[in-house]
């Protein structure tokens, strides 16, 4: 290959690889976002997908780009080149990468945790359970979390790990043990409910709770809302359980994580307290959250939020009246230049006028989720809706599990096509377990509280 050939296909690899980068990267910032609707990252997704096959096409001069870039480059770029790596089973780059990383930089780590998600050879899982089986050091941490997120049944190489880990890597142990489930005593995981240190405490709780133990899930009934954090109580706790949390909610000063606990419970007792709080500015988008997950108040309204403007980005007219003024250059319709987004509504008098309007569909004593009565059938719905809040979504397969014993290996961080398979695979068996529940009532582990 002559010189200015090799130069010309460097240049194409690098710009392949830089539009992967920047398609990740934008695929991150709007996973988290509400107003973004979770099926809508699948244009994204394929278009990543495109320019990781055209690296794939390159072969040893792509993988040698990727290989340079995953050293020098953004997060995003080696995101792509770990993808490359693992799909061309190249083992020796990746070990590299796991050598060399910076694991105190949180964005890089995530780029290799996200790729091996998705990418990793089946090959590989042995040479990593090796890896996490030495139970010390940061490179368990990003391997646990590889391990459980593709729920890779070797629950006695985290056990072994378990036993020699620090605090860190203990937390991330206990979440792919929570999700594996099978084949480890859950005398392991009630032993760490008494750690001294208190994420490895609430990682415990959760993964005894996903495994069905009994003892994890009479700690909570026991312990209840007051010992208790908050998120659990909200997966697992009972009805008796929201007046404890209500003296929480203290204005502005009320923790997210007893909203969210409220949201999950879906008990009609804490829709006044939380109408009140929607006077608080620095909360209230949270507790219309967990109002409209409770009642399914369809309150959302557009707004334009205008777009951020430096003056670098303004012609040289608008930089002077900007300076002379303080206002910023409109779009030719005198609008501001900024994106239509959908949000639920704040105000207080508008919920109050609702749910005046709407009493007679609600029945005190029973727990709801969107309005419905809570069941298996509801919970697959909110996974479905491409407006139901995100926050919440993320916690469906525990619910799903913790409450029913229903095991949907779903991530919501999966590739849109994937999560669309596994609730087409999920609907039939889901809508045939809401059929043997209750509506309405609170369930533990799949049996009647």
């Amino acid at each position: 290959m002559n010189t200015s050939l090799r130069l010309f296909r460097i240049g194409l690899y690098e710009e392949h690889l830089e539009e992967a980068a920047f398609l990740y990267e934008q695929r991150r910032a709007l996973t988290g976002r509400e107003d973004v609707a979770w099926t809508r990252l699948q244009d994204f997704e394929e278009r990543l997908e495109a320019h990781l096959d055209a690296l794939i096409v390159g072969d040893a001069l792509a993988l040698e780009v990727c290989r340079k870039r995953a050293v020098e480059g953004e997060p995003g770029e080696l995101f792509a080149a770990v993808c490359i790596f693992c799909r061309n089973t190249e083992s020796s780059l990746l070990a590299a990468v796991l050598r060399e990383i910076d694991y105190g930089d949180p964005q890089r780590v995530e780029a290799v945790v996200d790729a091996l998600k998705i990418e990793m050879p089946e090959a590989w899982q042995e040479p990593c359970l090796r890896a996490v089986a030495s139970g010390r050091g940061p490179m368990v941490s990003l391997l646990a979390r590889v391990i459980g997120y593709r729920r890779v049944q070797r629950a006695d190489v985290l056990a072994e790990a378990l036993g020699k880990a620090a605090t860190e890597e203990q937390v991330w142990l206990l979440g792919a043990i929570g999700r594996i489930r099978s084949g480890i005593s859950p005398d392991l995981v009630q032993a760490l409910l008494k750690s001294a240190d208190a994420a490895v405490r609430t990682a415990a709780l959760r993964a005894g709770l996903r495994m069905q133990d009994r003892a994890t899930a009479e700690r909570v009934a026991v312990l209840g809302a007051a010992q208790c954090p908050a998120l659990e109580v909200g997966l697992a706790g009972e009805r008796a359980m929201v007046a404890a949390l209500l003296p929480a909610l203290r204005g502005a000063e009320t923790p997210r994580d007893v909203l969210l606990a409220l949201g999950l419970l879906g008990d009609l007792a804490a829709v006044r307290p939380l109408l009140a709080l929607l006077q608080v500015e620095e909360i209230a988008p949270l507790v219309a959250q967990t109002l409209y997950v409770i009642t399914g108040a369809d309150l959302f309204a557009t707004t334009l939020v205008a777009e951020e403007m430096t003056e670098d980005e303004m012609f040289e007219h608008e930089r002077e009246e900007f300076r002379k003024t303080g206002a910023v250059p409109l779009r030719g319709d005198g609008k501001p230049f900024g994106e239509n987004v959908s949000r639920l509504s704040v105000d207080i008098q508008v919920w109050s006028d609702w749910l005046q309007a709407n009493t007679g569909r609600f029945i005190a004593g029973q727990r709801y989720r969107l309005g419905r009565l809570y069941e298996p059938a509801t919970l697959l719905q909110c996974l479905e809706s491409e407006i139901y809040p995100k926050t919440y979504r993320n916690l469906i397969t525990d619910e799903l599990l913790i409450r029913y014993g229903l095991d949907l290996p779903l991530e919501t961080d999966m590739r849109v096509a994937t999560q669309i398979w596994y609730l087409g695979r999920a609907r039939a068996w889901i809508e045939q377990a809401s059929r043997a529940v209750e509506p309405g009532r609170w369930y533990l582990g799949g049996r009647l509280i």
